[in-house]
């Protein structure tokens, strides 16, 4: 049981910072007018968030 929280525990932290990743992909995407493209780096932060969101639970 230790070892699958563990993984759990790992598995958060990677979507966790997926997650802010793709946010600050979409921020200077959209600094440098790409919108279309900081609205895809957007729309998959949230897909991160969403599957963080599950593990945390």
């Amino acid at each position: 049981m230790v070892k699958t929280l563990e993984n759990l525990s790992k598995a958060f932290v990677g979507e966790s910072q997926a997650r802010n990743r793709y946010t600050m992909y979409s921020k200077i995407a959209k600094k440098e007018g790409y919108e279309k493209i900081a609205e895809i780096f957007l729309v998959t932060a949230d897909n991160e968030y969403q599957h963080a969101k599950v593990l945390f639970k």
